[in-house]
């Protein structure tokens, strides 16, 4: 019990944090849209009720997409193709607990075409 309260602690510290990884070396090589850069957002937060309103930050495949698209206009994209995207809810990591209060993640990645 002590450690899946630590873990759920460790898990609110972290929670509403987003991270974006671009990868800018093709090896001189294109794309057939252009010259592109690959960008990967990543959100973590802890939402209610399954993972349905978040409380601590926000992992949802909207704001994910914005976080995205906001890290590929700050690359000076005209244009994006998203190529993944996943979201999961952990409803079952301290089950009975994690029903009510759900540590959610998601993942966008994809080209910034310039």
């Amino acid at each position: 019990m002590k450690k899946g309260i630590a873990l759920l602690l460790i898990l609110a510290l972290f929670s509403g944090c987003s991270s974006t990884t671009v990868a800018k070396d093709f090896n001189g090589l294109g794309t057939p849209a252009g010259n592109a850069v690959h960008i990967s957002t990543s959100n973590i937060a802890l939402h209610a009720m399954l993972g349905q309103n978040p409380i601590a930050g926000d992992a949802s495949l909207q704001k994910t997409v914005s976080d995205f698209t906001a890290a590929a206009k700050a690359e000076g994209a005209s244009k994006v193709r998203i190529v993944q995207s996943d979201v999961t809810k952990w409803w079952f990591i301290l089950f009975p607990f994690s029903l009510l209060i759900t540590p959610v993640t998601s993942n966008v990645a994809g080209d910034a075409i310039r």
